[in-house]
C-alpha cells in the first residue's frame, strides 16, 4: 500500500495544482475585469457559422479560442431571435488583433456598426443600438496568429449613477482667443481652470495674468448651466520649488487657496504637480493635500488633483481628502506605439489608482483631446488640427495616434460600468465645434445619455 501510495502522491499533487489553476483562471476570466455587467449574454444560445473554428469564441469558455490565420476572417452571429444589443465584450490571447469590424445585417445587408484596432482583454465594443438576428465579426488585419477566446454580445441598460461627471480642462488663453465653443458646457460638469495662478516663495497665490478676466468670461460662457469650476494652482514661477513652498509654508499655502476659493465664488481647488520626486516630496504633498483638503471641506469646497497612473505614493488620509482625482491617463503609449489605447489609456490607468486606494467614484478618467507620434517623440497634435483629417473610428495619420469618437465613447461607457466618478478631458480647446458630428465633447454627451441614469 504504501508503494502504491509513492506512485500516485505525485499524481494527486499534479491533480490538485491543477485544479487550482482552473479555479483561478475560470474566476479570473469570468469577472469581466471589474466591469458591471449582468444583462444576459445575447450569444450563449447564437448559431455560429464563417471561417473555421470560429465556434470556440462563443462557447463560454476562455480557455478554448478561435485560431485566425487568414485576414478578413469571419465570423456570422445568428443569434435566437430579433435583438437589440449596443455592445460586444471581446477577449483575445495576446494582443495581436490590429483591426476588427462589427456589422449588423439590416435589409438583408451588412452595415458596418463598429470598428477598431485592438482587443486584448475585456474589449468594449460600443455602439449605439441596433436591432438585428444577425451580426457578423471580421478580424480584417493582425499578426502572427490572432486568438479570439471569448466574445459576448449585449444590451446594456443605463448605469444607475448618483453623479457622472464629465470634467474638462480649460486655460485663460483659451478663453480669451475665443477658442471654447460655449455649447461644450451642456456636456461638461466641471471645469478646471488652468491656471489661475502660481504660488509665491511664503505661500501666497499670484495671479496669472489675464486670469481674473478669462474667469469673467467663463462664467459668462457656463450661464445659467450647473457647472462647477475649481481653480488649478500651480507651482513657483521663480524663487521657491513647489516641495519647499508647501513643507516651509503649508498652512499658509492651504489657507491661501480657501480663502481664494471663497473669494472667486468657485467650487473648489486644483493641482497639478508634475511630479513629486521621492519618498520625501510625496509626503511633503500629502501633508498639504490633507491640510488643504480640511480647509475646502469646512468651506463646502472641493478638492481636486492631477497625476499620471505611475509612481504615485501618497498616503491613505491624503488620498481620502481627495473628492476628484484626475487622471491623466494619456501618453500612456501601448506595444503599437498608440498613447489613447483602451487597454492603455483606460483599463490599465483605472486599475492602477485603485490599487493606490483611490476609490473608484473619485476618478475621473482622462481622455486626451490630442495626438502623439507613435515613436513618442515630444509632439502633441490637436484633435481639431486643420492638416489632419478626423475619423469616426481609427484616426491615425502621420505616425499620429488619437482618439475619435469611437474610442470616447467606449472610455465613457468603460468608466459608467466601472463605476468610476466620470471622465476628463484635455482639453477642451483642441475639439471640433460641439455641432460637428465627429465632435469628441458632442460624442461623451451622447454616450452619457445613452449608457448613464443620474439619480
Amino acid at each position: 500500500m504504501k508503494v502504491v501510495m509513492k506512485k500516485i502522491w505525485p499524481l494527486i499533487i499534479i491533480a490538485a495544482i491543477v485544479c487550482g489553476m482552473l479555479i483561478f483562471y475560470g474566476a479570473a476570466f469570468a469577472r469581466d475585469n471589474g466591469l458591471d455587467i449582468a444583462e444576459e449574454n445575447l450569444a450563449a444560445d447564437a448559431r455560429i457559422s464563417g471561417a473555421s473554428g470560429s465556434g470556440a469564441a462563443f462557447d463560454d469558455s476562455r480557455m478554448t479560442a478561435w485560431s485566425v490565420t487568414s485576414q478578413g476572417a469571419e465570423a456570422i452571429i445568428e443569434l435566437a431571435e430579433e435583438s437589440t444589443v449596443n455592445t460586444f465584450l471581446l477577449n483575445e490571447s495576446g494582443f495581436n488583433v490590429q483591426q476588427f469590424s462589427i456589422y449588423a445585417e439590416q435589409g438583408g445587408e451588412w452595415e458596418l456598426v463598429y470598428r477598431q484596432c485592438e482587443i486584448g482583454v475585456d474589449r468594449l465594443a460600443t455602439f449605439y443600438p441596433v436591432k438585428a438576428s444577425r451580426f457578423k465579426i471580421a478580424i480584417d488585419k493582425f499578426k502572427n496568429t490572432a486568438r479570439i477566446s471569448d466574445v459576448k454580445i449585449y444590451d446594456l441598460n443605463e448605469r444607475e449613477r448618483e453623479e457622472f461627471r464629465v470634467t474638462a480642462y480649460v486655460r485663460p488663453e483659451h478663453l480669451i482667443n475665443g477658442l471654447i465653443d460655449p455649447a461644450a458646457f451642456d456636456t461638461v460638469t466641471h471645469v478646471q481652470f488652468l491656471a489661475y495662478g502660481n504660488f509665491t516663495a511664503d505661500g501666497g497665490i499670484k495671479a496669472v495674468e489675464n486670469a481674473p478676466q478669462a474667469l469673467d468670461m467663463l462664467k459668462e460662457a457656463i450661464g445659467g448651466r450647473d457647472v462647477g469650476i475649481t481653480v488649478c494652482i500651480l507651482s513657483p514661477n521663480q524663487g521657491a520649488t513647489m516641495a519647499q513652498v508647501l513643507d516651509e509654508h503649508k498652512e499658509e499655502a492651504a489657507q491661501s487657496v480657501a480663502d481664494l476659493v471663497e473669494e472667486l465664488g468657485v467650487d473648489g481647488a486644483d493641482f497639478d504637480w508634475e511630479y513629486p520626486s521621492g519618498k520625501s516630496e510625496w509626503r511633503i504633498y500629502s501633508d498639504f493635500l490633507t491640510c488643504v483638503g480640511e480647509k475646502l471641506h469646512a468651506r463646502g469646497k472641493i478638492l481636486s488633483v492631477a497625476l499620471s497612473p505611475w509612481g504615485v505614493d501618497l498616503t491613505q488620509e491624503a488620498v481620502d481628502s481627495i473628492d476628484q482625482l484626475q487622471l491623466m491617463s494619456y501618453d500612456m503609449f501601448d506595444h503599437k506605439g498608440d498613447n489613447n489605447s483602451y487597454s492603455g489609456a483606460a483599463q490599465a490607468p483605472s486599475e492602477y489608482f485603485i490599487s493606490c486606494g483611490f476609490k473608484p467614484e473619485q476618478l475621473n478618467l482622462g481622455i486626451s483631446f490630442y495626438g502623439r507620434p507613435d515613436d513618442g517623440s515630444g509632439v502633441w497634435v490637436n484633435y481639431n488640427d486643420p492638416d489632419f483629417t478626423p475619423d469616426e473610428y481609427i484616426m491615425y495619420e502621420d505616425g499620429v495616434w488619437f482618439n475619435t469618437v469611437t474610442t470616447v465613447r467606449d472610455k465613457t461607457v468603460y468608466a459608467a460600468l466601472k463605476g468610476l466618478g466620470g471622465v476628463m478631458i484635455f482639453s477642451l480647446d483642441e475639439d471640433l465645434p460641439v455641432s460637428d458630428p465627429l465632435s469628441l465633447t458632442a460624442e461623451i454627451g451622447r454616450a452619457k445619455a445613452a449608457f448613464v441614469k443620474e439619480a
